[in-house]
């Protein structure tokens, strides 16, 4: 009887456990080395205007490239980081930047948004979904509930297009004052904004990024094709809180993009694998 009760607890010790334990791959946010780039190009990346644009804390790249095709800097000027010629470096941050695009648009949705412009809405966290373009003419508002590492991902199948003066604000953050918040615009065409828009996440598209000028904000311009940028200020870490944009989110064991666990179901996690060692040494047996 007694080896029976055993088996039993020690099954279900067991089977909480796993199913509580988070299955982290890495604390790297889920852009791995194409994070360490603020622009990353496949064909070219061109800056003009006769104010300089300013990129700053990440790294300017392409792949395939060539470097060459990187033009306009000076006047446009990096801070914290400097022009990667391509090679292995950007080679391998380009393939990161396809399994982060891919796995991004395989999260499940938990709001579809088609043929909706995001001007005036107020957003939950979650996962959005457009099945063709997504327009933004005006203010969004991205609103945390008082929640830490929480996240927006756009997935959209088309493009993103934004109006002159569209802009991005948030409100509610929790105690962390959002620098642990994640923002993916993830488009499988172009990225298109207007001149004069507050920017802000890490935008990914499957062909060209477009920035209006004088647009600015925090995040990335992370593309398969070209960059163009006129007279734009981006900062990888210019979110609030000094974020850049990549909390909340983590790959499972399976190559899967999840959220990153509350802290207190981690803690429930290893106080179960406590207990459970506890009991095998007390029967020593497991």
């Amino acid at each position: 009887m007694h080896i029976l009760t055993y088996s039993r607890s020690f099954f279900a010790l067991t089977l909480v456990a796993a199913l509580a334990a988070p299955s982290f791959l890495s604390a790297q946010s889920v852009l791995l080395s194409a994070g360490d780039f603020t622009l990353l190009g496949g064909s070219g990346i061109t800056s003009t205007g006769v104010i300089g644009t300013q990129i700053g804390n990440g790294n300017v790249g392409l792949s395939p490239g060539p470097t060459t095709a990187i033009t306009g800097f000076p006047p446009a000027e990096i801070y914290n980081g400097a022009i990667i010629a391509t090679g292995d470096v950007t080679g391998q941050a380009r393939a990161d930047l396809i399994k982060a695009s891919t796995a991004l648009a395989l999260m499940p949705s938990d709001h579809k948004l088609s043929n909706q412009d995001l001007a005036g809405m107020t957003l939950a966290p979650g996962v959005y979904t457009f099945d063709g373009a997504a327009n933004l003419n005006g203010v969004l508002t991205l609103d945390a509930q008082g929640q830490n590492g929480v996240y927006w991902v756009f997935q959209i199948s088309t493009a993103l297009n934004t109006s002159v003066d569209s802009s991005i604000s948030f409100a509610n953050f929790g105690s962390n004052n959002g620098s642990d918040i994640g923002l993916f615009w993830n488009a499988g065409t172009t990225i298109i904004t207007g001149a004069n828009n507050q920017l802000a996440g890490n935008f990914l598209s499957g062909t060209s990024i477009t920035f209006g000028a004088g647009s600015s904000g925090g995040g990335r311009a992370l593309a398969l094709a070209d960059i163009t940028l006129d007279q734009n200020q981006l900062d990888a870490f210019g979110g609030p809180g000094g974020s850049d944009y990549t909390g909340g989110l983590q790959y499972d064991l399976l190559g899967n993009i999840v959220a990153i666990p509350e802290p207190a179901s981690a803690g429930l996690a290893f106080a179960l694998l406590a207990g459970l060692t506890a009991l095998c040494r007390r029967n020593r047996r497991c």
